[in-house]
């Protein structure tokens, strides 16, 4: 049986030498804490899309004239500083003013975010600090490995929001990369159809992670239909018309609980699907019996998954109670069996089935 990556994991290395980060990001990982970390599906106000991890290459590189233009304003106006990162009480403060008019949810304190309660920065990190007089108005923090740079946070004080003071740090990034000799640069991820992160396409003719080949092409390539939210919501809703046609009943539902493979205590086989189509089964079944959409294999999945207990112990009830149970599957569930593969539907329909005396 092919195997498809996880779509979401978790790894924490107590040490990383800068060809390690290099290669973490080439397979479209990156920086959590002082973990690394990859997910392909996000969950924004109940919504399920796609995260598409994009990266720059430096080789020829230069900025186009909107962002040159951008660069020499804002050098004539403040001050740049590339350096070691260090976390420090100024920085602590602008953190909480960038905090309190930002309309997501951020880390407690800076020293949260990027240390995530340790006290060894295992990553070799460096800082862009911009002052307005003796005032810090923008921060950012990013990592070096041995060929690439990879952008991980930026805040800035909100009196200086008209000056683009956190795209202006990105650059300033990019800049220091270029000038170091380093191939490529990392911003993270960008979600179509979730415009926040649409800046990081600013940054010039970026290339995107290809989830079904593993292998990075031109993001100015990308169509509608290689979106893998979009795909599985497509193949799934077709494959619950073509078994209704059969008689067989089936719910498409949104499953929030999908990242339980990055918070999870446990090593389980967690159903990582943002989305599945639940096959109608005897009241008495406590299992999920769900058809799966891999776009990475292109192949539909029959799985058989079983509920775990201790969802207390990874989600706050609160954010669970938030999801309407008429479309959306709230409770964790583990992978129990695999019971057929394919890119037919019709081997799925004869494999329920077969199944279906079964108990």
């Amino acid at each position: 049986m092919e195997k498809k990556p996880m779509f979401a994991e978790k790894h924490y290395p107590e040490i990383l030498l800068p060809e390690e980060l290099d290669a973490y990001l080439s397979k479209g990982w990156y920086r959590m804490g002082q973990t690394m970390f990859t997910t392909h599906f996000l969950c924004f106000g109940r919504s399920f899309y796609s995260a598409i991890w994009v990266r720059l290459g430096l080789q020829g590189y230069r900025f186009r004239k909107s962002l040159r233009k951008l660069v020499r304003k804002n050098d004539a106006l403040f001050t740049a500083q590339v350096r070691p990162a260090s976390i420090t009480p100024e920085k602590e403060r602008l953190y909480r003013r960038y905090k309190s008019a930002f309309s997501g949810l951020l880390a407690p304190t800076l020293h949260d975010a990027l240390m995530d309660g340790e006290d060894h920065n295992i990553f070799q990190t460096l800082e862009v600090a911009v002052y307005h007089g003796n005032r810090l108005i923008g921060l950012s923090y990013f990592d070096t490995g041995a060929e690439s740079a990879a952008s991980i946070m930026g805040v800035y004080d909100p009196d200086y929001s008209k000056h683009s003071v956190g795209f202006y740090t990105m650059l300033k990034e990019i800049e220091h990369a270029k000038a170091a000799g380093l191939q490529y640069f990392y911003p993270g991820y960008v979600v179509p159809g979730y415009p926040r992160f649409d800046y990081k396409l600013r940054i010039g003719e970026a290339d995107y992670f290809e989830l079904g080949t593993q292998s990075w092409k031109p993001y100015k390539a990308l169509r509608e239909t290689d979106i893998p939210m979009l795909q599985m919501e497509q193949h799934l809703s077709d494959m619950q018309q073509y078994l209704a046609h059969f008689g067989i009943a089936a719910q498409v539902m949104y499953y929030p609980l999908f990242e339980a493979n990055l918070f999870g205590f446990w090593n389980a086989p967690y159903v990582d699907h943002p989305i599945f189509l639940k096959v109608e089964r005897a009241a008495a079944d406590e299992r999920v019996w769900m058809v799966l959409y891999e776009p990475g294999l292109k192949k539909y999945q029959l799985t058989v998954a079983a509920p775990f207990n201790d969802l207390q112990l990874y989600f706050n009830n609160s954010y669970t109670a938030s999801f309407d149970k008429r479309h959306n599957y709230v409770e964790l569930l583990v992978v129990e069996s695999i019971l057929e593969t394919s890119s037919k539907p019709e081997a799925i329909r004869q494999a329920l089935g077969q199944m279906a005396t079964r108990p």
